[in-house]
């Protein structure tokens, strides 16, 4: 997907499925938000799920700004936080708390 410059912009734990009950071949869903990062211009520029999003899309302010499929490694990054450690590298308890740390790239260790 990244070596054809296409960029998903909404990973998260629900946009990764199973293939099937039986194999734990993972596949990506959803790209209702995707697009290409060589596009003459996004139709969504600012996007995503608050928690999930990499600071070079959350902090866009010019819509005309141009950022690359990298950003989706920055929502990966943040699935692994929660496998691995079991809570939100965000965990803001209403929408503006997350959206507030996500913005500043707040991220948490450990549960508090």
């Amino acid at each position: 997907m990244h070596s054809k410059k296409a960029m998903h912009r909404d990973l998260k734990p629900e946009n990764l499925i199973f293939r099937s009950e039986s194999s734990w071949e993972c596949i990506i869903a959803d790209f209702g938000l995707a697009e290409f990062s060589d596009a003459d211009e996004y139709l969504f520029v600012r996007c995503g799920t608050p928690g999930y999003v990499a600071p070079e899309v959350i902090n866009i302010k010019d819509m005309k700004t141009k950022y690359d499929p990298i950003c989706d490694m920055f929502s990966l990054g943040l699935i692994f936080h929660i496998l691995l450690l079991g809570i939100s590298a965000f965990p803001g308890k209403t929408y503006n708390e997350v959206l507030a740390q996500n913005r500043a790239s707040s991220i948490t260790f450990e549960g508090k």
